[in-house]
């Protein structure tokens, strides 16, 4: 294990995950990205890019923890500290409103790491701020072609805790561009809802189509998923010929995607609410496969 990487295997995946150290900015969380994912020759990962920059420096499979609103951020006076989960205790710069694409220096909360050859976790000790505390565990795990993510959340706090958790998927097959040749397939009729650029839309699937001309990206929610105990998504490159299957075992509160040249960005958001010693654990698989070798 280096400092700030490990690598988990099972008999047929290998998964690059970046710990803690490696990852010091103020949007994702910080236990735990993972960085690359490779079957065989195959890898499905990519990092974040936006023009010439690495955007908020996302990679691979990167979460994220979001407070419903700003109420916390708001009461913080300047140059105090305000709580993000997942990440740590963020210091308030000037009296300009809350903005997730803004950096904000960090105070990172604790973490214990522990590492086995195809599994690791990552607990997040609690520090209380404003009122709110919270205790994290990510558990990463490798079987076989699946890489399964467990998120535990605990409030250890006097106040109410709630807002969503998501992964920022940066999947890019062996490299290949983000095109049309790229087939995201829903077990419903979905209903899309565009922010920016365009879709070619099936009754349960799409593909890209042309990018908006000032930002050379796409945007769009999707709805048809209510009322769903879990969810999955299918996403595969007829070119590449791989795939990916994405459960989450959780209802989903909402669907969004970004996507460029560099990123195909599926995200599907969990919901929490948790009263002073609540907690709540949720799951996601990712299953990862070639169209020439499937058994």
């Amino acid at each position: 294990m280096e400092n700030d990487r490990t690598v988990l295997k099972s008999e047929e995946l290998e998964v690059i995950l970046r710990l803690p150290e490696c990852y010091s900015r103020s949007r994702y969380d910080h236990s735990g990205m993972v960085e690359q994912v490779r079957l065989g020759k195959n890898s499905f990962l990519s990092g974040e890019k936006i023009g010439d920059g690495d955007g908020l420096g996302g990679i691979g499979l990167a979460f994220c923890l979001e407070w419903n609103d700003t109420a916390i951020y708001d009461r913080t006076a300047v140059a105090d500290y305000f709580p993000l989960p997942g990440v740590g205790l963020l210091r308030k710069a000037d009296t300009t409103a809350f903005q997730f694409t803004r950096d904000y220096a960090v105070v990172p909360f604790e973490h214990i790491v522990k590492i086995q050859p195809d599994s690791a976790e990552i607990h997040s000790l609690p520090h209380l701020c404003q009122d709110t505390a919270f205790e994290q565990v990510r558990r990463f795990r490798v079987e076989g072609r699946t890489l399964a993510v467990e998120c535990e959340l605990k409030n250890c706090g006097p106040s109410v805790i709630s807002g969503t958790e998501f992964c920022h998927n940066f999947f890019c097959f062996n490299g290949e561009e983000i095109d049309s040749s790229y087939c995201l397939r829903f077990p419903y009729t979905i209903i899309p809802r565009m922010r920016r650029g365009q879709i070619l839309l099936e009754r349960d699937a799409l593909r890209l189509g042309d990018f908006d001309e000032t930002t050379a990206s796409t945007a769009f929610w999707l709805n048809g998923f209510e009322g769903l105990s879990s969810h999955w998504m299918k996403l595969e490159n007829a070119k590449t010929r791989t795939g990916v299957l994405v459960e989450d075992h959780f209802p989903l509160a909402r669907f969004y995607s970004w996507d460029n040249l560099s990123a195909l960005c599926p995200e599907t958001f969990k919901a929490f609410e948790l009263k002073p010693g609540e907690s709540a654990s949720w799951c996601r698989a990712y299953t990862f496969y070639s169209l020439d070798s499937q058994s």
